[in-house]
């Protein structure tokens, strides 16, 4: 780990001009990174990939938490080429899928793709089968590598890797060039259905070089990765940050609280990437005594409010902290807050002509210096941020201060103190935040409206104690009788047509319409003002793990006391 770069931020994050000083000199050398690379003329993040795997040789790069096996860096590198040549050998297909969990076989299939010059739609493990098959048909994705996706022809990645059969190899890597898309992550934006985003070789190797000089990881380091690899953290911000640095990714397929401590310590993990909520259930876990913790130094990731940072780094001795705010589909790098200073999500000296190039605004569109939607000035002006173009445009706002300039509206209400120091408040739009995953309010309505008979369904997401984030709600407005068998009959069908943080863990079952404006528009900001403040009034159905249950007295104290959470009993 580079420890001068700790000693540089405990010497100098105290004062402005310090501040100033350490993010010009870390931009300086970002600079620097980026003429070298650009100089070997790299116009696919799998060549730099390359690169460094030649160099590492047999460095381990992977090591599986569950099968305790580990591969180095020519390893992965042998077997993505297997993967490179078996689908030039096999399929003409552009878009290919990817669906499989955290390991050493998703990595090789991934960089296999990208070798190849395809791009890779990464799925969600977590999905359901019912909504895999449309997302595939939308991206148009008609092999799958790894599990299987409907009835699409797959292939088994550990068959291919282990097989003797040799195919003609037609290329190195193939020369895209840096802004062309390399993989494809399903983000359900602000508003809206999911969407799939693109990311591009440029993202991605910029995303190694800022995290990885950012955390001070180098090869001597072990990075703990427990969030899924077809999603940004994962995949972007902390594997391309082990390859950049040429460190060992620990790969976990999902985050145990159990084992959480148990693998830091036994594969000596300097580094980890988080979500705030994982912070928050080794906190909520914690039983006390002595420090867990005898190897991580540096956490990175995003969701880390001001009071669980101080937490985390108090009781688990823990050295820096890299907070930071972004977006899959966003046209800029993402904020980071690499300073040590608790509670914030990015930093830009407010005289840095940067700072010109992020502006927050009210909600019509005039800037507020200090809290609103935070916008992003778009680069050349030109956007592509989903797969369909036509997505992109709502994104955008034109001419904002003068003819001509481009903007990206993040959708995310932010804060900005005196100092440049950012803090987020919260998401705008038809989506709320479980879990660590976005839940897109549209795509649970119409699963909803396909399971049931139902006048209207409104799903918005409400704030209650003892919750990172906010959980799922759906008020309905049913044309039949609706009771607790109906509602458990709901449950079943949406198991089948929404991943598990999605669901609704509260009905809501109304009998006359909801208000709705003018315009015709439901109120969804009144309705989760409410909460579940209104169950005597109408029937309320809650999740638990035998089902939904009718919203009693005692269950609604429980909930406000944080002594039953939603979908599973006892506190997280």
């Amino acid at each position: 780990m580079n420890s001068e770069l700790l000693q540089k931020i405990q010497t100098y994050h105290h004062s402005r001009e310090g501040l100033e000083k350490l993010f010009y000199g870390l931009a300086e050398t970002e600079t620097e990174k980026w003429n070298e690379i650009e100089s070997q003329k790299t116009t696919n993040w799998t060549a730099l990939f390359c690169r460094i795997a030649e160099k590492a040789q047999k460095k381990s790069v992977i090591t599986e938490v569950e099968t305790e096996a580990s591969y180095s860096y020519k390893e992965l590198d042998e077997a993505s080429e297997k993967i490179k040549n078996f689908i030039l050998a096999t399929t003409d297909d552009h878009h290919i899928g990817l669906h499989y969990p955290n390991s050493f076989a998703f990595m090789a299939a991934l960089i296999g793709i990208n070798k190849a010059g395809r791009i890779a739609i990464l799925f969600n493990t977590r999905e359901p089968q019912e909504r895999l098959v449309k997302l595939a048909e939308i991206t148009a994705v008609s092999t799958v590598f790894g599990d299987p996706i409907g009835e699409l022809e797959y292939h088994a990645i550990e068959k291919i890797i282990q097989s003797e059969q040799k195919y003609q190899p037609r290329y190195g890597v193939y020369p895209t060039t840096l802004d062309d898309p390399a993989f494809v992550i399903f983000t359900s934006g602000t508003s809206g259905p999911s969407k799939p985003a693109l990311f591009s070789h440029r993202r991605m190797i910029g995303a190694g070089v800022a995290w990885g000089l950012r955390t001070g990881m180098d090869s001597s380091d072990s990075c703990y990765i427990s969030l899924p690899l077809y999603h940004g953290n994962g995949l972007a911000v902390a594997f391309s940050a082990v390859v950049f640095s040429g460190a060992t990714a620990v790969l976990r397929p999902k985050f145990s609280v159990t084992h959480f401590w148990e693998d830091i310590n036994r594969y000596g993990c300097s580094h980890m990437v988080y979500i705030g909520e994982l912070w928050r259930y080794l906190v909520s876990a914690d039983r006390g005594g002595a420090n867990p913790n005898r190897s991580l130094k540096v956490i990175f990731g995003n969701g880390l409010n001001k009071s669980l940072w101080e937490e985390v780094i108090r009781r688990y001795s823990i050295a820096h902290v890299v907070e930071h705010f972004g977006a899959t589909e966003m046209p800029a790098g993402a904020l980071t807050n690499w300073f040590d200073i608790s509670g914030y999500c990015g930093y830009l000296p407010p005289d840095d002509p940067k700072a010109q190039e992020m502006v927050l605004v009210d909600e019509e569109l005039k800037p507020s210096p200090y809290r609103g939607e935070a916008l992003f000035v778009v680069p050349g002006g030109k956007y592509r941020g989903y797969m369909d173009e036509r997505l992109d445009e709502r994104k955008l706002v034109r001419n904002l201060f003068k003819e001509g300039d481009l903007w990206w509206r993040s959708g995310d209400l932010l804060e900005r103190n005196a100092q440049g120091f950012f803090t987020f408040v919260e998401r705008l739009g038809d989506t709320y935040r479980f879990k660590g995953e976005n839940v897109a309010c549209v795509d649970v309505e119409e699963a909803i409206r396909s399971a049931g008979s139902f006048d209207e369904v409104v799903v918005y997401g409400i704030a209650l104690p003892y919750i990172e984030g906010k959980i799922g709600i759906a008020s309905l407005v049913s044309s039949e009788p609706f009771g607790v068998e109906e509602a458990n009959n709901l449950y079943e069908k949406l198991k089948e047509r929404v991943a598990p943080y999605a669901l609704p863990y509260l009905l809501r079952i109304q009998r006359e319409k909801h208000p709705a404006t003018s315009t015709l528009k439901i109120q969804k900001a009144h309705l989760a003002k409410e909460g579940i403040e209104r169950f005597l009034e109408m029937p309320h159905y809650l999740l638990l793990d035998s089902g939904y249950q009718p919203l009693e007295k005692q269950h609604y104290q429980d909930i406000i006391e944080g002594t039953i959470v939603l979908g599973i009993k006892g506190k997280q």
